[in-house]
């Protein structure tokens, strides 16, 4: 029995150091897991750059949740570039993500406001990944599925984008202003009968290039109008059309002539003017 007593008593010491003192002490304790995102208030418009639009129409039905945007990755810098090192400033996304759940049906809801925001007086467009105008879009699917709009914002270089993702329980929406401008589809280039490409096909052909190719040092042919003089002229025995690029100056309002080109009437050919000494050049053109 007087054995048995000590070792009773550092038992009991023991025990009070590890779940009375060593608690008090700032001990280790175990992780709690993170409290639940708290729920928001419906949203009736995204706001998107300096601009609102019209929001998903639910009503009452949904549970809304923000999540929270992911930064992009810094692009590490070269020791040896000679650059002394810099403050940046940090990345701050301009992308919204709401997260819909309680939805009835989804996919519906999605296409039903895809409907209403491809509208005319809406103006909004499905889009692909480079924001090219989807000319004749698929039906989407009710189960799960995902789809872009976008339309060009009154921000210079921008477009309002809103991604809508969805499952049959639950649907985010990411509302976001994006680089680039929204753009039709460049026509096809290939002969079209005896009667040669449009004037429309012809402009649009034009202005799907790249500036570059036509020896233009801007970064989009949207800074430029092109117009089709009137008649034809035979360059190597083939019929083309003249077309010359006026470049818009936004500040004066006012345009300057930017080239002057002849583009044969099936497309396939395409030559540059130089007008001091009256000779064409062809263009290596797509």
């Amino acid at each position: 029995m007087i054995i048995l007593l000590p070792v009773l008593l550092l038992a009991v010491g023991a025990a009070v150091f590890f779940f009375v003192i060593r608690p008090r002490l700032g001990g280790e304790k175990p992780e709690e897991p993170p409290p639940p995102p708290e729920p928001v208030e419906l949203p009736l418009m995204y706001t998107i750059g300096e601009t609102e639009v019209h929001a998903l129409p639910v009503w009452g039905e949904s549970t809304v949740y923000l999540e929270e945007q992911e930064l992009p990755p810094e692009t590490p810098k070269d020791p040896g570039d000679g650059e002394e090192d810099t403050e940046e400033e940090p990345v701050v996304p301009t992308a919204v993500t709401y997260r819909y759940e309680g939805l009835s049906s989804p996919g519906t809801l999605a296409s039903v406001y895809t409907t209403l925001m491809t509208l005319d007086d809406i103006g909004f467009s499905q889009v692909d990944e480079e924001l090219i105008r989807i000319t004749e879009p698929e039906p989407l699917a009710v189960e799960a599925g995902s789809v872009c709009l976008a339309k060009n914002a009154p921000e210079d270089g921008k477009a309002m984008s809103i991604q809508l993702e969805w499952t049959e329980e639950l649907c985010t929406v990411t509302a976001d202003l994006v680089d680039g401008r929204v753009k039709n589809p460049p026509e096809p280039v290939s002969p079209a009968g005896p009667m040669g490409m449009s004037a429309d096909q012809m402009i649009d052909y034009m202005q799907s290039l790249d500036p570059s190719v036509l020896g233009l040092e801007d970064t989009s042919m949207e800074n430029y109008d092109l117009l089709i003089q009137d008649g034809s002229v035979l360059i190597d025995g083939i019929p083309c059309v003249r077309i010359n690029a006026y470049r818009i100056d936004s500040q004066t309002g006012t345009n300057e002539i930017g080239g002057n080109y002849f583009l044969s009437l099936d497309g396939s050919h395409l030559y540059r003017l130089d007008v001091a000494s009256n000779s064409v050049e062809e263009l290596d053109a797509p």
